[in-house]
């Protein structure tokens, strides 16, 4: 359970979208929080405390966040490792069981394996990062 007074003192910032949901910068990151079932407390939670204290909500603009976080090339760093041992693993069990007739050779998919890694390795080429990363698709056996 949250608690809403934490939550609400945790906010420095509350926009509204076009479609009723809000854009809220909590703890220096900005979140949005949809009216749906799922986020339905802490949708509450916000409109709630708009409308008691009669806070007067802008609309929210796309370009106004820019999130800066000096530990988000150590996070990306740390995913793409984490993606590079899931593929790794896999293209352990996809050799054995290739070896063990379970399933049959597929040069295809083995080939998008090792390039789905080379992609992740390269990840730290791409012109934004570590800014704005857009991780490539690990390939399903076919």
């Amino acid at each position: 359970m949250i608690d809403k007074t934490s939550y609400i003192n945790e906010i420095t910032k509350i926009e509204k979208k076009q479609d009723g949901s809000y854009i809220v910068m909590r703890n220096n990151m900005a979140y949005h929080i949809p009216n749906n079932d799922e986020y339905r407390l802490e949708y509450n939670m916000v409109d709630e405390y708009v409308k008691e204290n009669n806070i007067q909500v802008s609309l929210y603009s796309h370009n106004l966040y820019k999130i800066v976080d000096d530990n988000a090339e150590e996070y990306i760093r740390n995913k793409r490792d984490m993606l590079l041992n899931k593929a790794d693993i896999l293209l352990i069990k996809y050799n054995e069981q290739v070896s063990l007739g379970i399933i049959n050779e597929n040069k295809e998919y083995y080939n998008a394996l090792l390039q789905y890694k080379q992609n992740l390795r390269d990840i730290t080429k791409q012109i934004d990062f570590p800014n704005n990363i857009i991780f490539p698709i690990m390939p399903e056996y076919f």
